[in-house]
């Protein structure tokens, strides 16, 4: 098969696979995010009956005994704290109580993050579950599981006319026209139907007892109710209550059927029950803190309530840790709105033009600061006419690295791409070796090893021995014809030819190159475009996550790249400084006094240097190693 259609046809096997799984994905999280239907919610609850295992209202005959009022956890609590040898501080008043309840999951009972010793994974992804406090709101077992998160206050306060109807206008409960306008805080309940989708769910948290609030709400606790928008404004406009005396939540945590526990016998997760108390002390002193800081990212409350059952030593220990950190620029990133460091604004003027102002003056400030902005757009117009295939891209040199929390690979990483057309975008990374060699026979019987480097997440779905493809660019080679250009055109050729693995044996086995002047790489970094040519790419590289490189840097970027060796515990540090020398050719920022992480010394920059060592560490090496030599959380 000719050499170039069999790269056509990999790369068709590629755009099917992609197509499938980006299917497969949002099939899933269609599903999962409409889960339970938002129309059975809330539920009617009559005071005779009592909630079945199914969240629905059950026969009188099957209620719970009744417990004299009390909450019948507390009962359990006296005979599970009765047992106790006096273990850990499981109360915080002679009426309060928290204790471990190991895997019991049921409606109402907390949810506390567990800290890995050697490494916490949610540094590097889904930092909000980091140290998190959650409270389970619905329990089905088998089916599903649903919770919130308690401890991610933000400084986003919504007016009632941001609270849309299915038609899109602004939801006005009948008679309410003389309503006082509310303000209502928010809170990150959790990444599904979050503050950030199209179809946000609002779950609303209150203590009223009145029968009203008890017949718009679900109990979770003793005098721990849940409701949802219109049943708060129902409770307000009967002059039973105030937007004051709701903890509004944004989104919500979910578990398919067995996912939860699964977790739970993993070490994933604390599950606590606890007293109504307790929860809203800590929702109180959220709410009421002065100068409080969504930084801050509730990091208090659960080192609090780990006290609670005896895990005061286990969250010290963790203190100040590698995802403490990224988790704070999480926050800074998701839940910290409309405000600066030195700002005590906590409120968002939601119908207010001044931000949009701000953003237009800040784009015409930045062309009249850098002179050669409009070249590199006029250059990329160019180079997206006559496709990018063949182009040299380098991951942003921004101070905040647009990687810090998702996609760690590309920090400084250095992209070839090999297909672009109006589909996709294929490339390659350049800069990572892995630990994996392969044989290659040579023409005179003799084998090398060769070193396989990580191009990207996508293979042949089905197929052991991912294909693998072999670049050079050196002169000698280009002259004996040995492979072609990537991404030929009219004007140019890419400096890095790519050629077969036969090629590369007998340029070998005739001495006239050597295994290091070739790279070979598995796997491949796609950019999918959308129909209307919005994302891809090309988005990527006009929001600056992405930079090309001028041909003029290939030479000096490349030799640097082939000075890296097979990864391992000893070339890991060596590694990693190439990869940075080779991303720097192309310049960076130097910057006297750059930017720290919210209450701490360590800059961003170096933050997200720590946060790709990680990965490579975790997904190339195999498991952290050097996360103790730096963070208080591993020492």
């Amino acid at each position: 098969m000719p050499f170039r259609l069999h790269l056509l046809l990999v790369f068709e096997l590629f755009s099917v696979a992609v197509a499938f799984q980006l299917h497969r994905h949002n099939n899933v999280h269609r599903n999962l995010s409409r889960w339970p239907p938002s129309s059975s919610f809330p539920r009617k609850l009559s005071l005779s009956s009592s909630a079945g295992d199914d969240g629905i209202v059950g026969d009188e005959d099957e209620s719970a005994p009744s417990l004299d009022g009390d909450d019948w956890r507390a009962f359990r609590a006296r005979l599970v704290l009765g047992g106790q040898d006096g273990g850990g501080n499981n109360t915080t008043s002679s009426s309060s109580w928290a204790y471990d309840s190991g895997n019991a999951i049921e409606a109402g009972s907390i949810i506390l993050a567990k800290v890995e010793p050697d490494f916490d994974y949610f540094g590097l992804t889904q930092q909000y579950f980091h140290k998190s406090v959650m409270l389970v709101t619905y329990h089905k077992e088998g089916e599903f599981t649903k919770g919130i998160i308690l401890n991610r206050p933000t400084n986003l306060h919504l007016g009632d006319e941001d609270f849309l109807d299915e038609d899109g206008e602004p939801y006005l409960e009948a008679g309410g026209e003389n309503r006082t306008e509310n303000s209502w805080r928010m809170w990150f309940g959790g990444d599904v139907r979050s503050l950030y989708s199209d179809d946000t769910e609002v779950i609303c948290i209150h203590s009223i007892d009145t029968e009203l609030a008890r017949n718009v709400s679900e109990d979770l606790l003793n005098n721990v109710r849940m409701t949802n928008y219109e049943g708060a404004i129902k409770i307000i406009d009967a002059n039973q209550a105030k937007a004051k005396d709701f903890w509004m939540f944004a989104g919500y945590a979910g578990w398919t059927g067995g996912q939860l526990l699964d977790e739970l016998n993993r070490d994933s997760w604390y599950m606590l029950s606890a007293d109504s108390e307790i929860v809203w002390k800590e929702l109180i002193r959220q709410r009421d803190e002065e100068n409080a800081d969504p930084r801050d990212a509730g990091l208090r409350t659960w080192a609090s309530l780990m006290s609670l059952i005896g895990k005061e030593n286990e969250a010290k220990a963790m203190s100040e840790s590698f995802a403490d950190l990224t988790l704070k620029e999480w926050a800074a990133d998701a839940i910290l709105f409309n405000s600066t460091a030195e700002s005590n604004d906590m409120e968002v003027d939601m119908s207010s033009g001044d931000s949009g102002v701000a953003q237009l003056s800040d784009i015409i400030s930045s062309f009249s600061s850098a002179p050669d902005t409009l070249d590199k757009i006029v250059k990329l117009a160019l180079s997206a006419k006559n496709g990018l295939a063949g182009s040299l891209l380098r991951g942003s040199a921004e101070e905040r690295s647009p990687f810090l929390l998702s996609g760690q690979k590309f920090h400084k990483s250095t992209l070839l791409l090999l297909q672009d057309d109006d589909d996709m975008t294929v490339g390659v990374m350049l800069n990572h070796p892995t630990t994996k060699t392969r044989p290659m026979a040579l023409p005179n019987g003799k084998t090398v090893e060769v070193v396989i480097r990580y191009g990207g997440s996508f293979g042949i779905p089905g197929v052991t021995d991912q294909p693998t493809i072999f670049l050079h660019a050196k002169t000698k080679l280009k002259e004996r014809s040995v492979g072609e250009s990537v991404g030929k055109s009219d004007n140019e050729c890419s400096k890095i030819w790519i050629c077969s693995e036969e090629q590369v044996a007998s340029a070998i086995a005739e001495g006239y190159a050597s295994l290091k002047d070739f790279m070979c790489i598995e796997g491949f970094s796609i950019w999918n475009k959308d129909e209307d040519l919005d994302g891809g790419l090309l988005g990527e590289i006009l929001e600056g996550k992405f930079e090309m490189v001028d041909s003029e840097y290939t030479d000096p970027i490349w030799v640097t790249l082939l000075a890296q060796s097979s990864l391992s515990i000893d070339t890991l540090d060596r590694n990693c400084r190439l990869a940075s020398d080779a991303w720097g050719v192309a310049g960076q920022n130097e910057n006297s006094f750059p930017p720290c992480v919210y209450d701490s010394s360590v800059t961003v920059s170096e933050l997200s240097d720590d946060a790709l060592r990680y990965w490579i560490e975790a997904f190339l090496l195999g498991g952290v190693v050097s996360a103790s030599d730096k963070y208080s959380a591993f020492e």
